[in-house]
């Protein structure tokens, strides 16, 4: 069986936090990405709401953006694509907690974009790669 997953769920299996989430600041210029967003949603399986984000931006300018709106917690080792680009990540809470781990609702800002990932055996095969930086957004239900 396959099973597909995008890289906003990968670390969104964390256990929640009971704060309540800031309201987001959206990146100005970024474009909504419905299908993306719906795709993440139907993968969470109902246990999430996602909204999935893209701009043409640089990736620093994006994380600039959002520090001193949102506190910035650790999110774990980025990938490396097959091709040996390195994927740039950063992950903000907007709820208050502690680590992202704890957080029911929070961000990861990632360049290059990556559509879908297939993991069917090892390594994950990575789809719809796309030269953008991507903004997504997580609350638990």
């Amino acid at each position: 069986m396959q099973l597909l997953a995008t890289w906003a769920l990968i670390p969104a299996l964390a256990l929640p936090a009971a704060a309540g989430a800031q309201s987001l600041v959206p990146y100005p210029g970024s474009t909504l990405d419905q299908a993306a967003s719906d795709a993440a949603n139907k993968a969470s399986g109902g246990a999430m709401r996602v909204g999935v984000y893209t701009t043409g931006d640089p990736f620093e300018r994006v994380v600039a953006f959002y520090k001193p709106r949102y506190k910035e917690t650790d999110c774990g080792k980025a990938p490396t694509l097959p091709n040996g680009q390195n994927v740039q990540w950063a992950c903000f809470v907007l709820d208050g907690a502690e680590h992202l781990w704890t957080s029911k609702s929070w961000m990861k800002i990632q360049r290059p974009y990556i559509g879908e990932v297939t993991v069917q055996r090892e390594p994950a095969q990575l789809k719809d790669v796309r030269d953008k930086t991507v903004i997504e957004t997580v609350e638990q239900k």
